[in-house]
């Protein structure tokens, strides 16, 4: 228990090494998820340049090396006093980590940290080798570009891993391998829009015929428009045709069940001090980096203190 407990402390650690880089470059890392083949720090957006990139995704595997700097005059004063000197290959160095007590305990760690940083730096995208290689093509190609030849290489080096488990019976390369395919796939697809949707504003994605909700009407009018359009997000206005929140689905059903269809749009709303609000020229991916930010499903479209709909 104590081993993988320790384990996963190197795993945090390495996550940590990209999360304050990022920090460092003012990107908010979202969450911290750890895994039994690894960790992944979330980060709120990508970087605005790859160096920026290449520094936090070196950053990881960096941690773990430091680490088992750290240990290496501590493991070799162990097993000098244990065994009277240092293995003398690896053989002999697997054999004394078999061994119960505090020396197996510190070379297992030492031991554990060089492979994992290792086992990160291979190109198997979105692996940090994997986004270290695309880092480096992004200095001389689009970023697009660059991330299709890093999951395509990601992808080989997944079937070599898949192989390689199957042979070697170890299901952790299997999990690997798949993570490292349909991971690479998601971050493409993701990078790839990103790329399209630069290339359109929010003005151009307001739908015109939306249809806008007042403060004094009851939560009935919000479910027949659910039940005959479209539209699932409702902008709130007052009397004056301003915008003062947002009805959105989950918070409609929520008060549907609490209390009715009588209940009234106006106790029910998001205030529009919640909403993020974005200028009608900033354009697609500004718009779903905000809402990635801060977690919104929608977001306010608004031209000074004119509003001109939801996205």
């Amino acid at each position: 228990v104590l081993v993988v407990v320790l384990l996963f402390v190197c795993v945090t650690l390495h996550e940590f090494g990209h999360a304050l880089t990022a920090q460092y470059f003012k990107i908010k890392v979202t969450n911290i998820t750890l895994l039994p083949i690894g960790g992944v720090a979330n980060l709120e957006r990508m970087p605005d340049k790859p160096m920026q990139e290449l520094l936090i995704t070196v950053a990881g595997p960096l941690v773990n090396f430091v680490i088992a700097l750290i240990l290496l005059p501590f493991t070799l004063f162990l097993m000098t006093l244990e065994f009277g000197s240092f293995p003398s290959d690896m053989g002999d160095f697997w054999r004394v980590m078999q061994r119960p007590g505090l020396t197996n305990l510190i070379a297992y760690l030492f031991a554990t940290n060089i492979l994992l940083g290792i086992f990160n730096l291979l190109p198997a995208f979105p692996m940090d080798g994997g986004r270290i290689l695309r880092a480096l093509l992004a200095m001389t190609m689009s970023y697009v570009r660059a991330t299709q030849i890093a999951v395509l290489v990601g992808r080989l080096m997944a079937g070599l891993l898949a192989v390689w488990g199957l042979v070697t019976g170890n299901i952790s390369l299997l999990l690997v391998a798949f993570f490292v395919y349909v991971g690479g796939g998601a971050e493409r697809e993701a990078v790839e829009s990103r790329a399209v949707l630069r290339f359109f504003t929010a003005a151009q994605a307001l739908t015109h015929t939306a249809v806008n909700l007042y403060a004094s009407e009851r939560l009935s009018r919000a479910v027949d428009l659910v039940m005959n359009t479209y539209q699932s997000d409702y902008a709130v206005l007052d009397l004056t045709s301003k915008f003062i929140g947002v009805l959105t689905r989950p918070r409609l059903i929520q008060a549907l069940q609490s209390t009715g269809s009588e209940g009234r749009v106006v106790d029910v709303m998001l205030p529009a001090e919640s909403v993020p609000v974005v200028t009608p020229n900033r354009n697609l991916a500004e718009v779903w980096e905000e809402m990635a930010s801060t977690g919104s499903r929608v977001v306010a479209v608004k031209n000074g203190a004119e509003f001109l709909g939801l996205i």
